[in-house]
């Protein structure tokens, strides 16, 4: 009906629109946490494995290596397995995970750490990702199962409100992962350094007409920024 169209909004506008509001970004986060083993081991396409202790950012290498974020269950009201972002943009949600700082003990800590990969909005859209829906906990059973994935209980009066996440999911039991539109988190630039450079894949280097390559360098596959470019520090 044409009661129920939204008001027009220029394209223009809304440029100018994400351009001043520091609340809005184009990318959406998914950060890790340590891994309930002592250690993470991927297998390596030669042959053999490779293994990290279970921290964050051993975590974050393991899904670096398959270039895959694996979907859970474990907060999905519905059972479905679901792989989670946040839409906060970076500025103002390291600011989060300076609760480690504050925190008297690992229970008072946020669960997830500053490692992590973001992904262009637009590309999760098409990959089939969407906002999640906050609505009263006993909502559950008036959505139809299509979005039962997207549920999550707000009731402010009981303390319950997760919408500073601003989450969004996207159904899946793993979500393969583009290096064209992903880009890797960490908190310093040391790490960054790391990243970009230990997942090169290397090219030989020719002196042309020379046929015979007189070296290689490395390309990058994974493109990496750090948390301290914006005055953030991490430690225990």
């Amino acid at each position: 009906m044409e009661s129920n169209r939204l008001p027009d909004l220029p394209q223009e506008l809304a440029r100018r629109i994400r351009l001043v509001r520091r609340d809005i970004g184009n990318l959406l986060f998914h950060f890790t946490r340590p891994s309930e083993d002592a250690f993470v081991t991927v297998s390596l396409p030669g042959g053999g494995t490779s293994s990290w202790q279970g921290t964050a950012a051993g975590v974050l290498r393991k899904i670096l290596h398959e270039a895959k974020l694996i979907g859970t269950s474990a907060w999905i009201r519905s059972g479905e397995d679901c792989v989670c972002f946040t839409e906060a943009p970076l500025h103002e949600f390291s600011t989060v995970f300076r609760l480690n700082e504050l925190a008297a003990s690992k229970d008072e800590r946020p669960r997830y750490e500053p490692y992590g990969i973001a992904v262009n909005k637009e590309w999760l859209f098409s990959q089939g990702g969407r906002p999640v829906i906050y609505d009263k906990p006993d909502a559950l059973d008036e959505y139809p199962e299509s979005l039962r994935y997207r549920f999550v209980p707000y009731d402010p009066e009981q303390g319950i409100d997760h919408s500073w996440e601003r989450e969004w999911r996207i159904k899946a039991q793993a979500l393969n992962l583009d290096p064209k539109h992903t880009l890797v988190v960490v908190p310093t630039a040391d790490e960054a350094a790391d990243i970009v450079y230990d997942f090169a894949e290397w090219e030989a280097d020719y002196d042309y007409p020379d046929p015979s390559p007189v070296g290689a360098y490395p390309v990058p596959r994974w493109l990496a920024v750090s948390l301290d470019i914006l005055g953030f520090e991490y430690g225990d």
